[in-house]
């Protein structure tokens, strides 16, 4: 832990993430990202003030008191620009158009309780108030949240149905408003989402910052976007160039490559947690850190704190010189008949294949790609695998990944005919996909595709499953929204949709996918409660189960048994319970014996581990989360998150990355699946 002056931020470190705490929160806490340190100590003029904004090398302060006190401060400078008195505490959202050496410089600060704006000029000697009210013939409302963002010296609200384009007169503003259409989050299963504007090297730029889960506290996916002011639209983005994204009360972009960071991510913190969580636009993974090892009983905050300064950070390029060295000429692995390559390859499991391709490249070139349709013959027979985890990246362009969760292998699968589409379900051997209103079944075997009706809009669903392959006579598919449901049934022309009555609308879905058990397909709610509905259309619901306090939960069956797992916070805790089907009531389990767990949203698999062929896995569960590279599974004997291959162990899920688009997928016969390298 580095130590700071009673006076200054650390000034060779920026962006550094504010924590205020202490008495009367005197006491400062940096957590800086270009070095992954935290650094404690006091700064007189920041002591009990928060950050409104910091803009332009400056911070924008207010008093966490009742106060009136408002004023600028440049952390690097300690210079401090004395501001009028605030009109009313409720004053906590502003900007400031350029520095405060222009004479032209506005700050201005909006209140969402009294739908109010302040402004003035530097030297000003009190604030001008004035509604934030929309004309009485103008169709659109400034109403709900309010954002404050500056750009190019103009001032912006965005509100529930639009915008406002700010001028700011001598004495008043005048508003210009504008109809604008939010994007739903990309991913179905979102129960709420946190909306952040900010502006990024001249251009105006949303975050959707999507959640699910229990108390919708896991962040699971960030989908950006950017106006276009020409048409006055949201356009999705998907990189955001050598910059990187900084989310809170107020947000802000700084350039990636001068702080030694990596280009292209986004930083936020969740409203009472000190945890840091870092989404990364290149693979739509989830990092969450801890900035702060140090327990903090009390605090405020967190916000960014951004000084204008160039930072120097020193690159060390290394340069690798290939020997040119030939050797002995000899016989290799490239030299070996391409009928006996053929041979052997007619005999390999699909991993085994997979290796064989990656021998050396005339290996591939004398091979073909995995294409599972034309393998499916070869693999017939072949005893069942462990479950692969599949994840598309953020932009799903038919190319996604494949990942063995025991060897830690990973490939590339080129499968076009999932461009893209969502996987909302996978069991059975087929993917249950979603492209808008388009919903189809896809079996990565045989590369069939068995199209459904077009649902009448996109629902967001919380979860899906289907009762039996789609080539069955009588299969149903199963939506729920919360409230609702919608059903398809094999043979008719459209999807229903029923609504839940009298005690079913107090039943809260947890974020999981039903199972279908015995005619009936269960849904987990919040602390254990389940809600049948069975392909009679009719719907029962057991009792409340009081189940432990838990961010997330799953529930799975195996051979007539049902489990429910539920995760604490940060993954510190697990529970795992078994439904005592004839008293509908949970019972706890401590182990799961010779069986072994993968999770995941979309489709969870309980199986013994000797139907997998691979000893030393029971007892296990695995999630969709890495350690580095390493696939992580939490071992129910130690109680510790662990890697295979590695020493590594943890309580908890700091410091690991979570894929946010994935499912685990295993075929009803085999895992074969089609590969190209």
């Amino acid at each position: 832990m580095a130590k700071m002056s009673l006076c200054s931020i650390p000034p060779a470190y920026a962006p550094s993430l504010v924590f205020s705490h202490g008495k009367r929160f005197r006491d400062q806490t940096f957590c800086t990202l270009s070095d992954g340190c935290y650094h404690v100590g006091r700064v007189p003029l920041m002591g009990g003030m928060f950050c409104v904004t910091s803009s332009h090398g400056w911070l924008l302060m207010r008093s966490y008191y009742y106060s009136t006190e408002c004023y600028l401060f440049n952390p690097i400078s300690l210079t401090k620009i004395h501001l009028p008195p605030v009109l009313d505490i409720t004053y906590v959202a502003g900007v400031l158009t350029s520095s405060p050496s222009d004479p032209d410089c506005i700050v201005m600060l909006i209140s969402n309780a009294k739908r109010s704006s302040i402004f003035c000029r530097i030297g000003d000697n009190k604030f001008i108030e004035q509604k934030l009210e929309s004309k009485k013939k103008d169709p659109i409302t400034i109403k709900g949240c309010i954002s404050v963002i500056s750009c190019k010296g103009k001032i912006y609200l965005f509100f529930k149905q639009g915008m406002g384009v700010v001028d700011v007169h001598s004495t008043f503003l005048s508003i210009k408003l504008h109809k604008i259409n939010y994007p739903s989050p990309s991913l179905p299963w979102i129960s709420c989402y946190a909306r952040f504007f900010l502006e990024s090297c001249g251009e105006i730029f949303h975050v959707a910052e999507s959640r699910f889960g229990i108390s919708h506290n896991l962040p699971q996916k960030c989908d950006v976007f950017k106006l276009d002011v020409s048409t006055m639209d949201w356009v999705m983005v998907d990189n955001l160039g050598d910059q990187i994204f900084l989310l809170g009360l107020y947000s802000t972009s700084v350039p990636a490559t001068d702080l030694g960071l990596k280009p292209g991510c986004i930083y936020f913190c969740l409203y009472g947690d000190t945890s840091l969580y870092m989404f990364d636009m290149h693979d739509g993974t989830i990092t969450n850190t801890l900035p702060c090892p140090k327990k903090i009983p009390y605090w405020k905050g967190p916000f960014w704190v951004v000084p204008n300064c160039k930072f120097q950070v020193k690159k060390e390029v290394v340069k690798l010189q290939e020997s040119t060295h030939q050797g002995n000429q000899e016989w290799g692995w490239k030299d070996l008949p391409v009928e006996l390559l053929e041979l052997i390859a007619s005999f390999l499991f699909l991993g085994d294949c997979i290796r064989f391709r990656l021998t050396c490249k005339s290996w591939i070139s004398v091979t073909p790609p995995l294409r599972a349709n034309c393998l499916f013959n070869k693999f017939e027979f072949e005893p069942p695998q462990v479950p692969w985890l599949m994840s598309f990246p953020k932009t799903n362009q038919g190319v996604c990944k494949l990942y063995h969760p025991v060897y830690g292998d990973a490939y590339t699968m080129n499968i076009p005919e999932l461009a893209d589409a969502i996987i909302r379900n996978a069991k059975y051997g087929w993917l249950l996909m979603s492209q808008g209103i388009s919903f189809f079944f896809f079996n990565p075997i045989t590369m069939e595709v068995i199209k459904l009706p077009d649902i009448e809009r996109d629902y967001q669903f919380i979860g899906m499953s289907f009762s039996s392959p789609p080539t069955s006579s009588d299969f149903v598919v199963f939506g729920f929204l919360g409230f609702y449901m919608v059903v398809y049934r094999k043979g008719e022309e459209r999807w229903s949709r029923d609504f839940f009555k009298s005690s079913h609308w107090e039943f809260l879905h947890s974020p999981c996918n039903p199972i279908f058990y015995d005619g009936a397909f269960y849904c987990l709610g919040k602390n254990g409660r389940l809600l049948l509905f069975d392909t009679k259309e009719v719907v029962k619901e057991s009792q409340y189960s009081d189940i432990t306090k838990s961010n997330e939960s799953f529930i799975v069956e195996y051979d007539g048994e049902i489990l429910s797992i539920f995760v604490g916070p940060k993954g510190k805790k697990i529970f795992i319970f078994k439904l005592d089907l004839c008293n509908m009531k949970w019972c706890k389990l401590e182990s799961l014996d010779d069986k072994v767990l993968f999770l995941s949203h979309t489709a969870s698999i309980l199986l013994p581990a000797a139907a997998v062929g691979l000893k030393g896995i029971e007892n296990r569960i695995y999630f969709p989360r890495f350690h580095e590279s390493d696939n992580m599974f939490y071992s129910l004997s130690t109680r510790k998150y662990q890697c295979c291959g590695s020493r590594y162990s943890c309580d908890d899920w700091i410091s690991t990355s979570k894929l946010s688009h994935c499912s685990w997928i295993q075929s009803g016969h085999n895992s074969s699946m089609s590969l190209t390298m």
